[in-house]
């Protein structure tokens, strides 16, 4: 059976952090598709390849980079079982992101409205692959001015994207996974901007 195991698991010391700081989004409907098969692990779980527009994974998934409040935006996994032997990974995050602009009005807008694939960078170096089978979605949040009473009161945006999938999260470990692979590529678009409230 494939769920046998071979091995246990040792008690780790002390020294991680919770929370996340940043999530890279790419369009879950562009037409350079991760099949939910398309990234393959080592024996270890180490990813070694990632499969973007199978079967010649010759495409390119542009993911695009989004700041978070730090200590305030986190990542949860809700394992959710069924009694005839079913199991999703119910991944959930809530992102906080300061301030308004212009441009920012439009840009959340759409992300609100969209479907994505989604990397998770957490407070300790380590990323997290989010909706590579299903898609992450957003599904609440709250436009935030504050309640208009206090100067220290929150302006931003709050989201809450969520999505269900067979398989936890890949683990990509510490390494940057915007990179080329054996086959297929994860590209990094720094088009960002840095508005000032106006």
């Amino acid at each position: 059976m494939a769920c046998d195991i071979s091995k246990g698991r040792g008690y780790f010391c002390g020294g991680q952090v919770g929370g996340i700081k940043k999530i890279y989004l790419a369009s879950y409907f562009d037409g350079e598709k991760i099949n939910c098969d398309g990234i393959t692990t080592d024996a270890n779980g180490i990813v070694t390849d990632v499969c973007v527009n199978a079967p010649d994974c010759d495409g390119v998934q542009n993911f695009y980079e989004f700041d978070l409040d730090r200590q305030l935006s986190s990542f949860n996994q809700t394992i959710v079982t069924g009694s005839g032997g079913a199991v999703v990974y119910q991944q959930e995050l809530e992102l906080h992101m300061s301030h308004d602009s212009n441009e920012s009005w439009l840009r959340m807008q759409n992300i609100v409205e969209g479907l994505y694939y989604g990397f998770v960078l957490d407070n300790n170096g380590v990323y997290y692959f989010v909706g590579l089978c299903n898609g992450l979605q957003v599904t609440g949040g709250t436009y935030a001015h504050g309640g208009d009473v206090a100067y220290t009161d929150y302006v931003g945006y709050v989201l809450t994207m969520s999505g269900a999938e067979p398989v936890p999260a890949f683990n990509f470990g510490t390494t940057f996974p915007m990179i080329s692979y054996t086959s297929g590529q994860l590209d990094y678009q720094e088009t960002q901007y840095n508005t000032p409230q106006t």
